[in-house]
């Protein structure tokens, strides 16, 4: 099993644990205030990573960061260190997130235009999307002058490209292809 296919199903058992524990938001926040330490701390991603350094000892070393904090965060940290999974951490902290972000219904949309954007072309993106939906959006917005014109969205796995690049693309696909016809 992959790297990545383990964080989803430490997350997806994760997220159920917080879900039933009412604490989905704070397990969240946490796990992600770790992670970015982790991502901080060269000391102390070497000494958790160091194959030197008694299981123990590392766990002693979680138990004390953790300490005052959410369980299920201790617990699944712990679980990852005593499973040799701790390679895979960032990858449950994003699959975590994910799942998280579905369960407030928001949607995260992707906004790739070629100039910047004005406030009122946002607004109308957002509502057409939160129509379509049905949630809340969350804009991400990114500048690509190669698109030429138009806009690139991508919600979630589908991406709707509506910029000049693409139609010329799809013009020259049909320039190509097309039968030269004598009878005109």
């Amino acid at each position: 099993m992959s790297e990545e296919q383990v964080a989803r199903v430490y997350a997806q058992a994760l997220f159920d644990a917080a879900k039933d524990a009412g604490a989905v938001e704070p397990v969240r926040r946490e796990l992600g205030e770790f992670v970015t330490a982790l991502a901080g701390s060269a000391s102390l991603r070497n000494v958790l990573a160091d194959p030197q350094v008694e299981t123990s000892a590392k766990s002693r070393v979680l138990a004390e960061i953790t300490r005052g904090g959410q369980p299920l965060v201790a617990n699944i940290l712990q679980l990852m260190l005593e499973r040799g999974r701790w390679a895979a951490l960032p990858e449950l902290y994003q699959a975590y997130d994910a799942l998280a972000i579905v369960e407030e219904g928001v949607v995260e949309v992707e906004v790739v235009s070629a100039a910047e954007l004005s406030p009122e072309t946002e607004k109308k993106i957002t509502a057409r999307v939160q129509e379509a939906t049905g949630r809340r959006v969350e804009l991400a917005r990114r500048v690509d002058p190669s698109i030429i014109g138009g806009l690139v969205l991508r919600i979630g796995d589908i991406i709707v490209d509506g910029s000049v690049k693409a139609r010329i693309r799809q013009l020259r696909r049909k320039l190509a292809t097309a039968e030269v016809r004598g009878d005109v």
